[in-house]
C-alpha cells in the first residue's frame, strides 16, 4: 500500500510525483515559494491530457507522469493561452508550464502558462 504524501511536504518533493526540481533543473526559490529556473520560467512543465472547454476542467500530466487536475475558474492562465477575455487557447496534447497547490481535494494546478 502506498502511503499518502505528508501535507506538510512542499509540492516539489519527490513524494508528490513531480520532478524534485521543476523541469529537472536546479533553481532558486523565489519569495512566494515558487522555483525559478535558470531560463527565467517558473514552475513545472507538462502536457494537457484532458480538457473540456464547456466545464473548463482538465488534467495536466507532469514530465514525471503525475496527473494533476485543474478547473479554469480556479487557475491563473497566462500568456498565449488566453485567446480573449473568458476564452482560452488550451488543447489536448499542448505543452504547458504550470504551478501546483494544495486544496481540500488534493493537489491542483494553480497557474497555467505557455511552455517555452
Amino acid at each position: 500500500m502506498i502511503a499518502a504524501p505528508d501535507p506538510d511536504e512542499p509540492p516539489s518533493s519527490p513524494a508528490f510525483g513531480l520532478d524534485a526540481e521543476p523541469d529537472g533543473e536546479r533553481g532558486e526559490a523565489t519569495g512566494d515559494g515558487e522555483r525559478e529556473r535558470s531560463d527565467g520560467e517558473i514552475g513545472y512543465r507538462g502536457t494537457v491530457v484532458r480538457f473540456t472547454p464547456g466545464s473548463g476542467s482538465g488534467v495536466v500530466r507532469s514530465r514525471a507522469g503525475r496527473e494533476v487536475p485543474f478547473e479554469l475558474q480556479h487557475v491563473v492562465v497566462l500568456g498565449e493561452l488566453v485567446a480573449s477575455p473568458g476564452r482560452y487557447a488550451i488543447a489536448v496534447g499542448q505543452e504547458v508550464g504550470f504551478d501546483v497547490g494544495w486544496t481540500s481535494r488534493g493537489l491542483r494546478v494553480t497557474k497555467l502558462f505557455p511552455a517555452r
